[in-house]
């Protein structure tokens, strides 16, 4: 075996089985890639002493290594030899040998498992790569910190929201990182967190994550607050859950109700922005890479179609939070709206006293309580209440479709969100029915309310949805037509 030290020499030898002796044991793997401080990251990991199998890739500080030799063939002593040996000898060298085969039979045993087992993990990829293909996002991996570790870090720094990601093992204090990703408008970084190690948050995205001015847009946020604060002393600022997010909007939906749990990334793209679930089902296997895998987003060098998954989940996010915030503010708008239109469209008569009462809450904006107990009323013929008092939400979105019902559903549903989107023509109906609302005592507007059939995924749901309008608009009561 040819001893090498010098890192240019490392370099020259990554894909090679090399054999690694440390100060705490000796290992072989195949090296994949190499710092100049000696750090070196290799896969397919065996530990040399007990003959078993390390799953995933190590990550070898150049401190605790004592030498690095190329891993040869090991040499059998010729039989022409054996008669030189002592009885000592050939009693040593038989119990070496016993012990060599047993390990050569435990490492077949363990090879053996790892090829079944990477046989599901190959075909579970091939579904992902089947429902990402379509999709086109360009991504760049930050695996060193230079050249383009510096130029990353200064574009990130200049927006002003961005999206967030991780992977590893068990995303906690008591976890492990793999991979950072930040979505731009522009542009996706995959930040190597194992191969670059702390130092990629001292180098620079310490400073981006803790950056009060910048939005980071997360699903459920709290993992990863929790292993950036306890391993690294990192407190994330400003962000914008996209889980929160959906049981806000969920609260805000039925009146008041809370549901009986979180929604995934996956159901919140399908339900916020009415994505087909053929389109995200990549982040469900992701999941199940996730639990049956725990060494996946370990492999060195990652496999293209995974790089592409991790590229898409944050690319997502943005959309995700512009529709939520446009949902959040649509009955702020609306009430606007009709406390603009008050008095523009009254009558003279309220505008006789120069002193208007500012004392009491003006009709337009009571008119939130009274919308309110619509959406009250409604929740609770659409959900079932459990023992907590927490609406059971199921998401029928997520059942199979045939291409013709779901064609039909889309159509429908597309011309839905351009009309409520329309906020000029949304407002005006607002503003022209509002006499309709206000005439009607609580118990009719309860019963007008339930009559409406509810459209599931309609976005955005502002305090009177699209068929409302509708139901409303054909009555004798005038309506503005808005080109």
């Amino acid at each position: 075996m040819d001893s090498i030290i010098d890192p240019d020499l490392l370099s020259r030898v990554i894909g090679k089985t090399i054999k690694v002796t440390l100060t705490t044991g000796c290992i072989q793997g195949v090296l994949i890639n190499v710092h100049p401080d000696r750090t070196m990251l290799i896969n397919k990991v065996k530990d040399l002493e007990t003959g078993k199998i390390i799953p995933g890739a190590q990550l070898l500080f150049g401190y605790n290594i004592l030498n690095v030799a190329l891993q040869k063939d090991v040499e059998e002593v010729p039989a022409k030899h054996l008669d030189k040996l002592t009885i000592e000898d050939r009693e040593q060298t038989s119990t070496e040998q016993r012990h060599a085969d047993e390990c050569n039979q435990d490492a077949e045993r363990t090879h053996r498992d790892i090829d079944k087992s990477q046989d599901l993990r190959t075909r579970t990829l091939k579904v992902i790569k089947h429902s990402v293909d379509e999709e086109e996002v360009g991504y760049t991996i930050i695996d060193q910190f230079q050249p383009i570790f510096g130029p990353a870090i200064r574009h990130l720094q200049n927006q002003k929201v961005i999206s967030i990601g991780a992977v590893g093992q068990n995303i906690c204090r008591h976890g492990k990182l793999s991979w950072l990703q930040f979505a731009t408008r522009s542009r996706v970084y995959l930040f190597d967190v194992l191969v670059l190690g702390s130092k990629v948050f001292k180098n620079g995205l310490q400073m981006v994550l803790e950056d009060k001015g910048i939005l980071k847009v997360i699903h459920d946020c709290r993992w990863l607050g929790d292993i950036l604060s306890h391993q690294y002393g990192i407190i994330l600022n400003n962000v914008f859950d996209t889980q929160v997010g959906d049981v806000y909007l969920f609260s805000m939906e039925t009146g008041g109700f809370l549901p009986h749990g979180t929604r995934t990334l996956e159901e919140c793209l399908i339900h916020h922005l009415s994505m087909l679930p053929s389109k995200v089902s990549f982040l469900a296997h992701r999941q199940t890479l996730t639990k049956e895998y725990h060494d996946i987003w370990f492999d060195r060098p990652m496999d293209p179609t995974l790089l592409k998954l991790l590229s898409l989940e944050v690319t997502y996010l943005m959309p995700l939070r512009s529709a939520m915030l446009d949902a959040m503010f649509s009955d702020f708008t609306l009430l606007v709206d009709g406390y603009l239109n008050a008095y523009r469209r009254g009558t003279a008569d309220i505008l006789e006293s120069p002193e208007l009462s500012v004392a009491e809450l003006p009709k337009e904006l009571q008119q939130l309580r009274v919308l309110q107990q619509m959406r009250r009323e409604k929740a609770l013929k659409e959900y079932d209440v459990n023992n907590k008092g927490l609406l059971t939400r199921v998401e029928a979105e997520k059942a199979p479709r045939s291409e013709a019902s779901g064609t039909k559903h889309d159509a429908e549903l597309e011309n839905v969100v351009k009309l409520t989107k329309s906020e000029k023509s949304f407002h005006q109906t607002m503003t022209t029915n509002a006499p309709l609302l206000e005439n009607q005592t609580e118990k009719q507007q309860g019963a007008l309310c339930q009559k409406f059939p509810v459209v599931p995924n309609c976005f955005p749901r502002g305090p009177f949805d699209y068929y409302l309008y509708k139901k409303w608009a054909s009555n004798d009561t005038p309506t503005t037509n808005v080109s």
